[in-house]
């Protein structure tokens, strides 16, 4: 094949890699047609859009997914659709822009994303190489490498790429790495294969320690197909990123793809399976129901907690404050961080917003480490109700019940002016942990344990034995946990924690506030 030949090639490859779905061919529609239709079916995308957004205001996740990219990339599209409706519709080179539209692609990224879950984020992009420091300088026009993901899904732990590259512009690009190829004269070399044209890929320990899929490496980079290009740079982003302690894992979506591909096609898929990515060929089956779909889509803040619950002592002491149950009229002598709750609480409402909807119809315990610290701080600067509600919340091991959980739940109403939620499981039960379990968990435990004040150590150490969730809202202690474990070779799993993401103080009195040492409001 001459260069001649391959560039008209390429231009006719480029003009069917965006198709219009059921667009005719210019000859037989008018560009006026087609722009009315690619106009219509842009704003329909952008009302699908807006429609979840108000959804996931209405169930208060709307900061938990980055949608505006998206958007953004949607609106900039309709805007130029409009102008090219108002070109010269009949025009070779108008009806080619139309023809060239990116709006195939967002439909297919939306259509795709109407059947996952836990959505975070889209067009995200995941660097792997690490960003220089004040003290280093990167050479001159060098950017960071990354990969660029249409669809975080799965809180974070699957990436998704969608690609409407068709099977045309496929064995285009295989044509022209053989051209390629050939005029350099490498059949083949060492590790990189060319066959027919294709950069196959040699996966280098195959049986590594960790389990993890090994790290695919081509001898030629810019012989590479772009969707394996694509493939492996995200499958170095996704080895240099941990969610939950876990790799995220990778999904690519060609629609444009048969299930039934040509050998030469069948053989790049191969190549991006060697990365450890799953394939999905063909049309994406959606959701015929939009509300439906957006219950899926939308962020789950409860999916992952256990049947039972480890709450810690930020936590109990927010189940029986003052702020929490009460409208708090501010004293000049709160602090800040009292005067900040107090606002918040008017906002949000915690309890029957968050806490409550987290221990629906669960088991609750703590340690007795965390029930001991939050009494001493009960005792030392508690008010009478705040005391009252700890005695109806905490249940020792010495104690026994006297009153029926529904009796706990009146007996709390009545220090309360929300209505106390019929699922809301009361007393909590303190419970004994003995620091010699955690010789079962993985060696990162050890790392943690050094890490940790003492009552840390009981309230997150227990929940990592039990295989229980922990609830708590001390992100600094989570956060810190979380960087040890991933920090570790292969992949260590680490403690369930689930943050709150805002605490409560007591309100208390002025004296015992006074009075209230340093070390007990730091060790929690």
């Amino acid at each position: 094949m001459q260069a001649d030949d391959l560039s008209s090639t390429e231009d006719d490859a480029r003009s069917l890699d965006k198709p219009t779905d059921d667009t005719t061919d210019a000859s037989s529609v008018q560009g006026a047609v087609i722009a009315e239709d690619l106009v219509n079916r842009c704003h329909e995308l952008l009302n699908e859009l807006e429609a979840f957004q108000k959804y996931l205001q209405g169930c208060k996740q709307e900061e938990a997914v980055e949608l505006k990219p998206f958007r953004n990339s949607i609106a900039a599209e309709l805007k130029s659709l409009e102008r090219l409706r108002t070109a010269n519709p009949d025009s070779d080179r108008t009806v080619h822009a139309l023809r060239s539209s990116n709006l195939p692609f967002h439909r297919a990224v939306w259509d795709t994303t109407k059947t996952c879950s836990g959505l975070v984020a889209f067009t995200k992009r995941f660097y792997w190489d690490t960003p220089p420091t004040r003290n280093s300088k990167r050479s001159q026009g060098t950017k960071r490498r990354c990969a660029l993901v249409d669809i975080v899904a799965q809180d974070g732990q699957q990436w998704i790429k969608v690609s409407t590259v068709t099977e045309t512009r496929l064995l285009f690009e295989l044509a022209k790495a053989e051209w390629e190829g050939a005029d350099s004269g490498s059949e083949s070399d060492g590790d990189g294969l060319l066959v027919n044209g294709l950069a196959h890929t040699t996966i280098h320990n195959a049986t590594s320690k960790n389990g993890q899929v090994p790290m695919c490496e081509s001898k030629d980079e810019d012989e590479r197909v772009e969707i394996i290009r694509q493939a492996q740079d995200l499958q170095k982003a996704a080895l240099a990123h941990k969610v939950h302690y876990k790799h995220p894992s990778i999904t690519i979506i060609l629609p444009k793809i048969s299930k039934e591909p040509p050998p030469e096609i069948a053989r790049i898929l191969d190549t991006i399976r060697s990365t450890g990515a799953t394939v999905h060929l063909g049309p994406v089956a959606t959701p015929p129901d939009l509300q439906l779909a957006f219950r899926n889509i939308a962020p789950d803040p409860f999916a992952n907690l256990t049947s039972m619950l480890n709450i810690d002592c930020t936590i109990l002491l927010a189940l029986v404050s003052d702020l929490s149950h009460n409208a708090t009229t501010p004293e000049p002598w709160f602090n800040k961080a009292i005067s900040r709750q107090i606002e918040l609480e008017k906002q949000e409402q915690l309890l029957p917003s968050t806490l409550w909807p987290a221990m629906a119809g669960k088991d609750l315990v703590c340690t007795e480490e965390a029930a001991r610290r939050m009494r001493e701080i009960v005792d030392t600067i508690g008010t009478e109700g705040e005391r009252e509600r700890t005695e109806l919340l905490i249940l020792l091991p010495d104690q026994k019940q006297a009153k029926s959980a529904d009796a706990v739940r009146h007996a709390f109403a009545a220090l309360s002016n929300y209505t106390i939620p019929s699922d809301w499981i009361l007393p909590v039960r303190v419970v004994d942990f003995n620091m010699n379990d955690i010789s079962r968990l993985p060696p990162a435990a050890q790392k943690v344990k050094e890490s940790l004040t003492l009552i840390n150590q009981s309230v997150f150490l227990y929940g990592w034995t039990k295989d229980l969730a922990t609830l708590t809202s001390n992100r600094t202690v989570a956060k810190q946990i979380e960087e040890i474990v991933e920090g570790e070779e292969g992949e260590q799993i680490g403690p369930k924690v689930w943050l709150c993401s805002t605490a409560r103080s007591l309100v208390g009195k002025e004296k015992g506030r006074r009075d209230l040492s340093k070390k007990v409001e730091n060790d929690i």
